[in-house]
């Protein structure tokens, strides 16, 4: 799927969700938490500042020559993770014009099916927290996974300020190194640990250094 076909296809995902309200509150302890309309809660991210990280990743910037919008794609960083079952994984990432960012991951593993709005991949990072991705490309049930996830989770995609929760994710993504991925298809899972090479030295900076070429792009 060339660049402009999937960024059209994402924007029509996104649109395809049904929004409802969302409230922004303040506790009586000064924290600040978004309210649903169907009574759950959760609280406003707050980012912590860790070190710094030395860039080493390529970005591929494409300029729309009527609208000036960006399109920035990422290099594929190749077998940064290893399944229980020896698969390797690969990923790249991506920010379309209408503002989402995709994360594009390769694996040979047999999950069932990876299903489009269904399929999730789960990121825990170095701080104990889970960052939940939602896939967005189409419906593949083969045996090699080569899917796109975006990072928001399908409730919170259905929120009208759901591009600000979006780049939440992000900002904590940039933050801290990821330790462990789970993958879950249709009928099985599978988790992924961080694989050191010559070539990719930390691959456990793998969110963190991609986001940050993209956005030093923007």
């Amino acid at each position: 799927m060339n660049t402009l076909k999937k960024t059209l296809f994402i924007l029509t995902i996104i649109l395809s969700f049904e929004s409802f309200s969302q409230v922004k509150a303040i506790t009586e302890k000064g924290d600040t938490i978004y309210i649903y309309d169907n009574g759950t809660w959760k609280n406003k991210v707050i980012i912590k500042q860790i070190d710094l990280i030395d860039l080493d990743v390529k970005a591929n910037v494409k300029v729309d020559e009527f609208t000036k919008d960006k399109t920035v794609n990422t290099e594929s960083w190749i077998n940064i993770g290893k399944s229980s079952t020896g698969s390797k994984l690969s990923g790249s990432m991506s920010f379309y014009k209408n503002k989402i960012y995709g994360v594009n991951i390769k694996l040979a593993s047999d999950l069932g099916c990876m299903s489009e709005q269904s399929s999730t991949m789960k990121v825990k990072l170095s701080n104990d927290e889970i960052i939940e991705f939602i896939q967005v490309s189409n419906t593949d049930c083969g045996s090699y996974i080569n899917a796109t996830f975006i990072p928001i989770a399908k409730v919170d995609l259905k929120n009208e300020e759901y591009l600000e929760l979006m780049k939440e994710n992000v900002e904590i993504l940039k933050q801290f190194d990821w330790v462990s991925i789970r993958i879950q298809g249709t009928e099985y899972y599978t988790d992924i640990m961080p694989r050191k090479s010559k070539k990719i030295e930390k691959p456990e900076q793998f969110f963190r250094q991609h986001f940050t070429a993209i956005q030093k792009e923007l």
